[in-house]
This record gives C-alpha cells, sequence and structure tokens, in this order.
C-alpha cells in the first residue's frame, strides 16, 4: 500500500510519460512536497512546450495564472466566467 504523497507521485509519473494530448491535473500535486512540486511543474512546462494541453483544476491563483491561457471559474457547479486567465482570475 501506499500513502497519499506515493500514489500522487507515481500517478502523475505514469500520466506525464504517457504523451497524453491532453493533461488533467488536480490540486492533488498539493500532497507532496516542495521538491515533486518543482519536478512537476517542471515536467508539465516541458510537456505545453512541445505542444500538450492541459486541464487545471484548481482553487490556487498563482498556480492558475503561471499556467494556463484561459480560465473557467466555475462556483456551485455553475459557470462564472470563461475567458483569457487575468481576467477570470481578477474577477474572482
Amino acid at each position: 500500500s501506499y500513502s497519499s504523497g506515493m500514489m500522487a507521485r507515481l500517478g502523475f509519473s505514469v500520466a506525464i510519460h504517457t504523451q497524453p494530448d491532453i493533461l488533467l491535473v488536480d490540486e492533488v500535486l498539493a500532497v507532496g512536497d516542495l521538491n515533486f512540486v518543482i519536478k512537476c511543474f517542471r515536467k508539465i512546462f516541458e510537456f505545453q512546450r512541445n505542444g500538450g494541453a492541459m486541464l487545471l483544476v484548481s482553487h490556487n491563483i498563482y498556480n492558475i495564472r503561471a499556467n494556463c491561457t484561459r480560465a473557467l471559474w466555475i462556483e456551485r457547479g455553475q459557470m462564472q466566467m470563461f475567458g483569457p486567465v487575468n481576467e477570470v482570475c481578477d474577477a474572482y
């Protein structure tokens, strides 16, 4: 059996190395230590540079601004706003 941190590491490693067309990233990366998180985001930047698309699910505005070009704000299951990342994050 694995700890939640080890499951996150294993899951991310498998997902990023399968070379998906679209990478779905949840806030599960928050369970790792700082070195793990840095390593993950380096791989994500590399993935995006190589033309991969990512869907990032997060409440962390910094991560959204740093990693996305467009954002979708959903509140209580309803779309509030969709558009350029800075506009949506500022409104949120």
